[in-house]
Order: structure tokens, then C-alpha cells, then sequence
């Protein structure tokens, strides 16, 4: 399942969510307030790319990423878990 960063316009709270593709994205309320006024942020992503490395560049690690609380979502379950 993809994870989804939306903003609230209400209490200006910025949040990710784990949601399925099949998830009526208008219903998402803000996890901190309540309120129905969020919208979706253009989130950042990542591909490999086939290459050689470019050198001096080196490979992304926790500390590179500005909100370390995506770590602590919950693992999505496998669809026999369900």
C-alpha cells in the first residue's frame, strides 16, 4: 500500500497516511483534529535506475529524510494476514 502525505488547513498539521489505492481519498480526515479540510501533498519518491553510480554520491539513509516519523508507521500486512 502506498503512503499518502496530505496538509490540513484547519490546524496546518502535515501527515502520512498507509492507504490503498482503493481508498475514497475525499473521506480522509486530518489525524490530529478531526477535520475534513486536508489535502493531498505531492510526496517525494524513489527509482533505480540501471547505470553505474555516480561517484561521490552516497546511497540515502534515515537521516536524509526531513520527517523521521514515517518510520514509525505500521508495516503493512501481507493479504493473508487479513
Amino acid at each position: 500500500m502506498p503512503l499518502y502525505e496530505y496538509h490540513c488547513d484547519d490546524c496546518q498539521a502535515d501527515f502520512t497516511l498507509l492507504q490503498s489505492l482503493s481508498t475514497n481519498k475525499d473521506e480522509t480526515t486530518c489525524e490530529h483534529c478531526g477535520s475534513s479540510a486536508v489535502k493531498p501533498q505531492l510526496s517525494s519518491c524513489v527509482g533505480k535506475v540501471q547505470g553505474v553510480p555516480r561517484k561521490g554520491v552516497k546511497p540515502a539513509t534515515a537521516d536524509d529524510y526531513p520527517d523521521k516519523e514515517i518510520f514509525k508507521l505500521p508495516r503493512p500486512r501481507h493479504i493473508s494476514e487479513y
